[in-house]
This record gives structure tokens, sequence and C-alpha cells, in this order.
């Protein structure tokens, strides 16, 4: 008989602690984004990378200096040995000598009819266009962080309005229980509340689990690092503005003066013309002075005087081999994108504005309505709650009154969390901070 024995291991795992709750206020979550989203540091390190394309450019109008030295050893070939009244030879294959070598020279272009000129002008321009990409990533940054915040305020509310349902149906659900317990009703209807009841915890929990992943969007949007922390929202919406927005045309000239995005395309335009005038200019003769000095002492004789020399070069490359040429059409076809990105751009502000326009204005009425169904939603169940308690109403009736309060506020969560998206998204198409 072969006996089992079963053996049961206890794992113990490490008991870490809850992520410390801290509540935001949409201000509160823009500032820490600002300051901590990995995009914008990005953003900041590509601006100083800018600035150093700049020095570069700059490196050709200064004088550099290069020391070198040098040290080596091999044969010699035969020659006569320097000894009186010997007729011998000296060196050979296995006679190594030694060299040794110091030297210094210095080159300063003096003038380059405009080359290094436009090479600067065009690293400047494109250093003040990714200056204005970093205000672009910050209004996207801010964007999606409002964006974000306002679902998770959204998911929050919709928590709210499931939690009342449920109190509500289990209500029911106890008043049904009462009126069959005294044989007043039929047993069904507490199988109906029972089932109402259900339904309700469910979309409970349902939206708490969209509210979690909301604040995980948040926590992304942000760029949250510390996991011993977690966003939670104040709960209130931002107060939208009371009168609607402009007009379509004078919404779209504001744009087109604020827009970040349209004055980085225009030095970047300035920044491809430049870079094309530079590719014409790399054609032209270059002029430069050099200096150099030398000390070359060898094994017979370690006190030679220094050598040194001085002089002015005009050189001009009178073919190479096309890549001039090369450079023309690459500055040429930047050119060419540049100015088809900023049209480009023009016609997306426009649409942008439209779309958020066109979503206010929808979205104002739509705040109104949803408000209006919500008394009427409100009314009604209180009116159903009333005959039911009194014996006259039907489980029916209660759960249609029930089902128009819970959409009737579901709606104008909605509504109100759209209508505050559309005014976001309305600022970040007129590009305002």
């Amino acid at each position: 008989m072969i006996r089992r024995a079963l053996f049961v291991i206890a794992i113990s795992t490490p008991a870490y602690a809850q992520p410390q709750q801290e509540v935001l206020t949409l201000e509160k979550a823009i500032e820490i984004a600002v300051r901590v989203q990995p995009v914008l540091v990005q953003s900041r390190a590509n601006i100083e990378a800018a600035l150093g394309r700049v020095d570069q450019a700059r490196v050709a109008r200064r004088p550099t200096v290069t020391l070198s030295a040098a040290a080596s050893v091999g044969s010699a070939p035969l020659r006569p040995c320097a000894a009186p009244n010997q007729n011998t030879t000296c060196g050979g294959f296995f006679d190594p000598t030694t060299q040794t070598g110091l030297g210094a020279t210095a080159l300063w272009r003096i003038y380059d009819f405009g080359q290094t000129s436009l090479a600067i002008r065009a690293a400047e321009l494109s250093a003040e266009a990714v200056r204005y990409s970093l205000v672009s990533d910050t209004l996207d940054v801010r964007n999606a962080v409002e964006i974000a915040y306002l679902e998770a305020v959204a998911r929050q509310r919709l928590i709210a309005v499931a939690d009342s349902t449920v109190k509500s149906e289990e209500r029911h659900l106890d008043q049904a229980r009462k009126f069959v317990a005294a044989q007043a009703k039929d047993p069904i209807e507490v199988a109906q509340a029972q089932a109402r009841a259900a339904n309700a915890r469910s979309a409970l929990a349902q939206a708490q689990s969209a509210q979690a992943i909301a604040l995980a969007r948040l926590r992304a949007a942000i760029g949250w690092v510390d996991a011993t922390r977690s966003p939670v929202v104040a709960g209130n919406w931002p107060t939208p503005p009371e009168q609607e927005p402009l007009q379509l045309v004078p919404l779209v000239e504001q744009a087109r003066k604020q827009r970040s995005e349209v004055a980085q395309l225009d030095k970047q335009i300035a920044a491809a013309e430049a870079n094309l005038d530079a590719a014409y200019a790399s054609r032209r003769p270059v002029l430069a002075a050099t200096a150099s000095t030398q000390w070359g002492p060898d094994e017979s004789d370690w006190t030679p005087q220094p050598t040194w020399s001085a002089g002015i070069t005009l050189s001009w490359q009178l073919f190479d081999g096309g890549r001039a040429k090369a450079d023309e059409r690459i500055a040429h076809a930047d050119l060419v994108s540049a100015k088809a990105q900023r049209d480009a751009l023009l016609v997306l502000i426009t649409s942008e504005i439209e779309l958020a326009r066109a979503q206010i204005i929808a979205n104002r009425e739509n705040v109104l309505a949803s408000n209006e169904a919500v008394v009427a939603a409100r009314a009604q169940l209180k009116l159903a709650d009333a005959r039911y308690t009194q014996g006259l109403g039907s489980q029916i009736e209660l759960a249609d009154a029930q089902t128009a309060v819970t959409t009737a506020e579901g709606n104008l969560v909605t509504a109100e969390w759209q209508l505050a998206q559309a005014w976001a998204q309305l600022r970040r198409a007129l590009g305002m901070l």
C-alpha cells in the first residue's frame, strides 16, 4: 500500500501599503503635468539640442588650434657610418631607429562669402521653431489632462447615479417583500424587484470599473511616475461660459494668430529657405589663414631647431561630385514640405474650431433638456413610489419610473461632460493656455 502525503506550502508575500490617494483639482493636475510629463521634458531637451546645433554652426567663425605628437620606430636604409677612417656601413633591416615629432597647427576661416552666416541663420530659425514646439506640446499635454480629468469626474458622477439607483431598488425590494408577506401583492413582484436590484448592483460595479480606468488614464496624461500615490479627482466641472462662442470667421482669425503651430511652421519655412540659400552658397570659395610649427628630433640629433610656417589660402571647389546639387534638392523639398504642412494646418484649424463650436451649441441645448428630463423623471418616480406604497401601483410602473430617473440622470452627466469637453477642444483649437 502506497501512502501519499499532501504537503501545503504557505508562501508568504510581502505586504505592501495601499497607494496614498491625493485629491486633485484640474488646475493642480495640469500644474503637475507641466512639471513632470516626459513629453515636455523631452521637448525641453530638444530645445537644448537645437541651441547646440546653433553653437556648432558658429564654430566655423572661430579659429581652431590642433596639437600633435608622434613617435615611431623602424629600420633605416644602409648608409656609410659617420666614424672616421672606417670603411663600414650603418643601418639596415636589423638596425632600428626612432623618430619623434611635436607640432601645432592653427586654422582660421577669414571669409567664406556668406556660407557660415547662412548656416547660422538656418540653425537659429530651426531653434526658434523648436521653441514653439514646446508651446504646442504644452498645449497638448494640458488638453490631454483636462480631457482625462473630465472623464474621471463624469465617471465619478455616474457612480453616484448608479449608487442612488441601487439604494432605490433595494428599498423597492424591501417594500415588495413586506407586501408579499402581508399577502397584498403577488410573490412574483419580489422576484422582479430582486432582478432589478441585482442589475443595479451590476451597473454600479461597471461604473466603478470605468472610474478606475479613467483615473489610470489621468495618471498617464499627467505623467505620474510615483506608484505610491494615486490621483483622485475633486469632482467639480469647470464652469462653462454663459455665452455662446463667437462666429467661425473671427475664431479662425484668432486661432491663426495664436496657434504656436502656425508660428512654428513659419519658422520652419524660413529655416528651409535659409538652408536652401546655404546650399547654393556652398559653391563659393573660402579664404582661410593657417599657421603651424613642427619640431622633429631623432636618435642621432635631439637638438634640431623647430620650424614654422604661416600663410593665407583661397580654396574653391570647382567640382564636388554633385553633392551641392543634392543638398539644394533636399533643401528645396524641405521648403515645399514645410509650406504644405502649414496649409494643411490652416485647414485643420478651421475644421477643429467648426466641430468644437457645433458641439458646444448642441450640448448647451442638451444640458438644458436633460435637466428638464431629470426633474420630470424624479417627479414621476415620486408619484409611482407613493402609489406603490399605498398598494395602488405595480412593480412595472415603479420599474419604468426608476429606469427613467436613472437614464435621465446619466444623460445629464453625459451632456455636461460633452459640453465641458467641447469647450476644452475649442480652447485647444484656438491655442489658448
